[in-house]
């Protein structure tokens, strides 16, 4: 503590022969300077010599510092920052990391660099290791060009204040010390954060897992597991802070606890802006890690699959049906081990009802600095009522809206299909149907009538078919059922017999009151291999369809490969 006739008395400048001398122990090639009381004296010189310089104190871990009392900072401001690389200009940090090297090796050194907040200006960073007496590194900016006048002004910048900070607690979790940078943070002196415990100043929500974390410290001296905790501000607001607790107990340079903790609050208030977002959108969203472990999932994910958040993906997608496991596995592969995009549309079967859904997954792979997949974050969409409707028209494309067959297209297309595969020879039959009374049902009982009989039709044509034969409706009371791999005409006729004989049976309809006998006309036509195309074929059964119609006994007839039908 300096008197007060210390206080007002003005430091005497240093004679020539003591600036000389600091700068020679900042060369460091004119003699050896390298113990603690001329590195001492070579920095006391300096700060007489240059009282309006920036300056700053350093740990052995190159992190900034508060400036100890001791140093004879005359009327130097010191500078805020973490490190001194936040000081400088990007292309002078090489030129700063060498000069950190050498003070650390040789006592003593000094480089040229710009500062971060005024590139323009040129400065040497003269830096003295007094640790043995001050505790710290020291490090002085002073005129580039080393003429012995003031270091020129700097337009002053923001303030850049520190976002580390280091708290000492006792054993029984007693705060004993606190750095210059938690005040700066939290707005606490050290005389009203000292003596108290260190749970008094952490959020209530958070204090169990804070007592937690320490017991299992210090039961295992050395580094701690890192955490998050909110801490409270002089203001009585909430910080949050990622703190890591060393046990240093046995450490005989500290006998104490040191608490590590940086300040994540902006970190925390955009993590919860988008968890506040990823809450609001109608999709499902979940984050999985390298090993497939879930990280994050949103209320909307749980509703679409009904699963609470789970450990793993497999878990988390449980509801998935089997069938698109294999299609699920690959998506995962894809995106966690070759960074790919992947998009897929699966169905769930949710529980307890089994309720059938449909949603796509779309997920996208995240990546470390360096390139490495971390993991991927998947957005999940329910398109149940997308995929109904599209599978809806589709249908309305393929099939016939009043019976359910095919319809004109669509089995004329599959005929095409059939002709071409040529699968087995291609033998193959097409059988076409016209029903016989049907105008007088039309005409006595109405369109609702005829729709109910054509209808009562389909299904018994349905029932007597073989499995893989189609049929269709290609207008009015006309029907085509194709039939692949029938054989040959003796079995194809035989089919069309069992047809026709189910068509001639009494078919009684509320609609009607006195029911027709049903009776119908059909056209066989049958050819092997890919020589006759569909619409032929299509035109011998329709031809063998009239020739049974006016014989009006209800037998099919085989059709006649007739040259001008054939061309």
């Amino acid at each position: 503590m300096l008197d007060a006739q210390a206080q007002t008395t003005p430091p005497q400048p240093p004679q020539p022969e003591a600036i000389d001398l600091a700068r020679d122990v900042l060369d460091q090639g004119q003699g050896d300077y390298s113990d603690i009381n001329t590195l001492d004296t070579a920095l006391a010189t300096l700060l007489v010599h240059y009282p309006e310089a920036p300056v700053a104190a350093a740990g052995a871990d190159g992190l900034l510092v508060a400036m100890p009392a001791s140093v004879p900072l005359q009327r130097n401001p010191v500078l805020q920052a973490r490190t001194g690389m936040e000081l400088v200009s990007p292309e002078d940090r090489g030129r700063l990391l060498a000069g950190w090297d050498k003070v650390l090796t040789t006592g003593a050194a000094r480089c040229q660099v710009h500062p971060a907040s005024n590139p323009d200006v040129e400065v040497t960073c003269s830096w003295f290791d007094v640790r043995e007496t001050h505790g710290v590194i020291v490090v002085v900016l002073v005129p580039a060009d080393g003429a012995d006048s003031p270091i020129p002004q700097v337009p002053e910048s923001p303030p850049v204040v520190s976002r580390f900070v280091r708290i000492s607690k006792d054993d029984a979790g007693i705060i004993v010390g606190i750095d210059r940078a938690v005040t700066q943070i939290l707005g606490w002196s050290a005389e009203e954060m000292e003596g108290h415990r260190s749970t008094e100043f952490v959020h209530p929500d958070d204090r169990a897992l804070s007592i937690d974390s320490w017991l299992e410290m210090l039961a295992s001296p050395g580094i701690g597991r890192r955490l998050r905790l909110r801490h409270r501000h002089r203001d009585g607001s909430w910080m949050w802070f990622e703190v890591t607790n060393n046990n240093l107990l046995d450490d005989p340079d500290y006998r104490c606890v040191v608490c590590e903790m940086v300040d994540i609050s902006e970190e925390m208030a955009r993590e919860q802006l988008l968890g506040r977002l990823a809450e609001t959108v109608p999709v499902g969203l979940f984050q999985v890690d390298a090993d497939r472990h879930i990280v994050y999932t949103n209320d909307r994910l749980h509703q679409i699959l009904g699963v609470e958040q789970a450990t793993t993906v497999e878990t988390q997608l449980a509801t998935v049906v089997e069938r698109d496991h294999a299609a699920l596995e690959r998506a995962l592969n894809d995106v966690l081990e070759q960074g790919e995009d992947a998009d897929i549309e699966v169905e769930l079967k949710l529980p307890p009802s089994g309720t059938l859904r449909f949603c796509t997954i779309s997920l996208r792979a995240l990546t470390h600095g360096d390139g490495t997949i971390s993991g991927a974050i998947a957005c999940v969409a329910d398109v149940t009522d997308s995929t109904r409707m599209r599978e809806e028209l589709k249908k309305r494309a393929t099939f016939d809206e009043l019976t359910g067959c095919y319809n004109r297209p669509s089995i004329m297309d599959a005929l095409a299909a059939s002709v071409a595969s040529g699968q087995r020879r291609g033998e193959r039959a097409v059988m076409f149907i016209d029903l016989d009374r049907f105008k007088e049902v039309n005409d006595r009982e109405g369109h609702a009538a005829g729709d109910a009989l054509l209808r009562i039709v389909a299904e018994g044509l349905r029932s007597v078919v073989r499995a893989d034969d189609l049929v269709g409706r290609i207008g009015g009371d006309e029907f085509l059922v194709v039939c692949p791999e029938i054989g040959g005409t003796e079995q194809a006729m035989e089919l069309a017999g069992r047809i026709a004989q189910a068509l001639r049976e009494q078919v009684c309809l509320a609609t009607v009151r006195t029911a027709p006998q049903l009776q119908a006309s059909i056209g066989v036509a049958w050819s092997s291999g890919d020589s006759v195309g569909a619409d032929t074929l299509v035109a011998q059964a329709d031809n063998a369809m009239y020739e049974s119609k006016r014989e009006r006994n209800g037998r099919p007839k085989l059709a006649t490969a007739v040259p001008e039908i054939a061309a």
